[in-house]
């Protein structure tokens, strides 16, 4: 079959192609016996809009077809064998909700593909490769090889990885079809055990009177607008970097959301030192294109309610409050927390009295401090709250 030049294609009219899409372009030429021969070959690499488009495709390619005198028995054959494996890769999709375990997906959809070798890898990320559902390490087909791999991710980043027989997926519909199963079926997985990790690890949360440190990134949006896909980098940077010095103070991480972190500490003093260790790390670090990051910060003592969903109470209000009303690069704490490490303040450190401050939904105004250090910023505005004295 010669190929259509650019001028002839052009020629053509639009009653010449079996698929014309939505924004015009047209495609699976059947212009004469030879074209619609091709066409029907090509039929199940093309990637149509809708189900609705790949009906009204293949009755004009099949009308081109009986014009041409060709009997399309293998076109028909593999478009029956293709609606048949959708069929059973959507009833796999309403089963793969409940499963509990990796051997259940692989034999869900060796069952839904016709192929009884195809497995399901999982990535690590600790080990950076793909282990098999009993947890090692296994390598993806090359390039040459019989076997295929179609791979899945998760916010950008490597998910799983399903190995099967080149054929299995060859159709470009199923094969999307099939992904989304299997993605949402792992989400699934992981956001069960996830819940379920949750719960156990809060229940391991101290309590009684406690001291809660909240942070937050200034002017995230702006940082944001310059790093563009960057800022990503940026902000698991940001995170590590807290998360490594409430370890080492001893601290435990709550909650992480955006560009916030919750921590709490059984030693008001251990908070204290945290929340100063952060800011001098912070301020110690180059920052992409010289960018200034600054982290505001809010510590409170209180006597929170632990329930299987985390710390709840007017000590975390209070907390995320005082945090809010810092600017970047400043602590302020609350006078419940200036008690508490009366006695024990850390060397070198003094604390400015900024009087009494009205918060949003607390009952009673809240007397705030800002601990001084001479390797620290002390000057900055008021603070953000609604009322002061």
């Amino acid at each position: 079959m010669a190929p259509l030049s650019e001028k002839a294609r052009a020629r053509l009219p639009d009653s010449a192609f079996a698929y014309i899409d939505s924004r015009g372009t047209r495609r699976l030429p059947i212009n004469d016996e030879a074209h619609v021969r091709n066409a029907l070959s090509r039929f199940n690499q093309t990637r149509f809009e809708d189900e609705a488009a790949r009906d009204r495709a293949r009755t004009r390619l099949l009308k081109a077809a009986k014009k041409y005198g060709i009997v399309p028995i293998g076109f028909m054959t593999g478009q029956l064998q293709s609606q048949s494996r959708q069929v059973a890769a959507g009833k796999a999709l309403i089963e793969l909700g409940g499963l509990g375990t990796p051997d259940q997906l692989e034999d869900r959809l060796r069952t839904a593909l016709g192929d009884p070798t195809l497995s399901v890898l999982y990535w690590s990320e600790s080990v950076a490769a793909y282990l098999d559902g009993k947890g090692q390490p296994a390598a993806l087909p090359r390039d040459g090889d019989d076997r295929g791999v179609t791979l899945l991710r998760r916010n950008r980043q490597p998910m799983a990885a399903l190995v099967h027989n080149r054929a299995a997926l060859k159709d470009p519909e199923l094969a999307r079809t099939v992904t989304s199963v299997v993605t949402l079926a792992i989400e699934n997985a992981w956001m069960s055990s996830e819940i379920q990790a949750r719960a156990s690890e809060v229940r391991t949360l101290p309590t009684g009177c406690v001291t809660f440190l909240f942070s937050d990134i200034e002017d995230s949006t702006g940082l944001v607008r310059r790093l563009g896909e960057r800022y990503e980098r940026l902000l698991a940077d940001v995170r590590r970097l807290l998360r490594a010095t409430i370890s080492a103070a001893g601290g435990r991480e709550v909650e992480t959301r955006a560009d916030e972190m919750f921590a709490v500490f059984e030693q008001a003093l251990r908070g204290l030192e945290a929340a100063l260790a952060i800011q001098r790390a912070i301020r110690a670090r180059a920052w992409p294109d010289g960018l200034e990051v600054r982290i505001r910060i809010g510590l409170h003592a209180g006597r929170p309610t632990l329930t299987d969903t985390g710390y709840m109470g007017l000590a975390v209000h209070t907390a995320s409050r005082i945090c809010f009303a810092s600017h970047g690069g400043q602590i302020l704490m609350s006078g419940a927390l200036r008690e508490a490490v009366r006695g024990s303040e850390p060397n070198g450190i003094r604390f400015k009295d900024l009087g009494l401050h009205q918060f949003h939904g607390l009952p009673a105004p809240e007397q705030l401090f800002q601990p001084v250090a001479e390797d620290l910023p002390s000057s900055f505005p008021p603070p953000r709250t609604f009322f002061s004295s």
